[in-house]
């Protein structure tokens, strides 16, 4: 059995090398977390749907050198993975251009029989990760199955793991946004947003203001994003501040958000304390901030697996 079920799209990545010439890579934010996951020991089942083609074909040689199980529905072969080229700035920082519409993950998204048939075996996964690009992707019908099927997975005793990773383009509007993301937000075990998405989506002005009223959720465990240089952690009823050491080389910041994820995660999942698994999420992300696209290489893999290793052994 896997340890976590991951749902999402993955796409075909173009990243820039020079003004006239791209990288083709494969990623997306729950993937890169997916790969981040495996690569320090996690077990992940990825469910998604990649259709036909020899771009779906290299999604799957990628998951499989990366040993991400990828659970898929019946191939379409009509439709296609969505892709994406990344633009940075003279800082590093990204921006994306996105081409989805007619993707096989968003038509999947859409069809909450299919979806049903390939998350009800997985049941018995204890954690499940999902994030609000996800939800963005999916239906009305798909959203309103889900948050059903996500009260079942609790009752049975699974962990809900959510980044709200709010992307205004993907939705309707503000209020929708807010709405469904709010549902899954109430569900959440670990939540894990940044506070301009609490700000913009639930009004919050203040960081301390985001903080006491997640404090109030039902969120057993949050980590709140604030900048390069701290991170708010709301556990065991109480609030923190956790410092952190921002990155001093940005070559591109793509990714970075999704590696501190899937990197928390993996220290959570190796009991390491919370203050010392933000640190080392941190030391992950500050990894993928040094490389073009989404996803740390493997040796950089391997040297953060390293360190997860090093810290497990100094709490035995």
């Amino acid at each position: 059995m896997s340890d976590i079920i991951i749902l999402g799209e993955v796409m075909i990545e173009l990243a820039p090398l020079d003004e006239k010439r791209y990288a083709i890579g494969v990623a997306g934010d729950t993937y890169n977390t997916a790969c981040t996951l495996q690569g320090l020991g996690v077990d992940v089942c990825y469910v998604t749907a990649l259709g036909a083609g020899r771009q779906a074909d290299r999604i799957r040689s990628h998951a499989a050198a990366q040993r991400v199980t990828l659970v898929e529905p019946d191939i379409d072969p009509q439709r296609n993975p969505g892709l994406y080229i990344i633009n940075t700035d003279d800082t590093g920082e990204r921006s994306f251009e996105y081409w989805r519409k007619d993707s096989a993950a968003r038509a999947l998204l859409g069809q909450p029989d299919t979806l049903r048939a390939l998350l009800e075996p997985l049941k018995s996964t204890p954690y499940l990760y999902i994030t609000g690009i996800t939800l963005a992707l999916m239906s009305e019908d798909c959203r309103q199955w889900f948050m059903s099927f996500l009260d079942d997975y609790r009752s049975q005793g699974g962990t809900v793991i959510f980044d709200p990773n709010y992307r205004p383009a993907l939705w309707p509007g503000t209020a929708e946004a807010a709405g469904t993301i709010g549902q899954v937000r109430a569900v959440a075990d670990i939540y894990l947003p940044g506070f301009e998405e609490e700000e913009t989506l639930f009004g919050f002005t203040t960081i301390d203001e985001a903080a006491t009223a997640l404090l109030a959720s039902t969120a057993r465990e949050v980590v709140l994003k604030n900048g390069a240089r701290t991170c708010i952690l709301v556990v065991d009823g109480t609030i923190r501040q956790v410092d952190i050491e921002p990155a001093t080389e940005i070559r591109d910041t793509t990714g970075a958000g999704d590696t501190f994820n899937g990197a928390y995660i993996a220290a959570r999942l190796a009991n390491i304390a919370p203050v010392a698994a933000i640190a080392f999420a941190n030391r992950a992300a500050t990894e993928v901030l040094r490389v073009n696209g989404g996803l740390l290489t493997t040796g950089q893999l391997q040297q953060v697996k390293e360190i997860l290793q090093a810290q497990q052994q100094q709490q035995q």
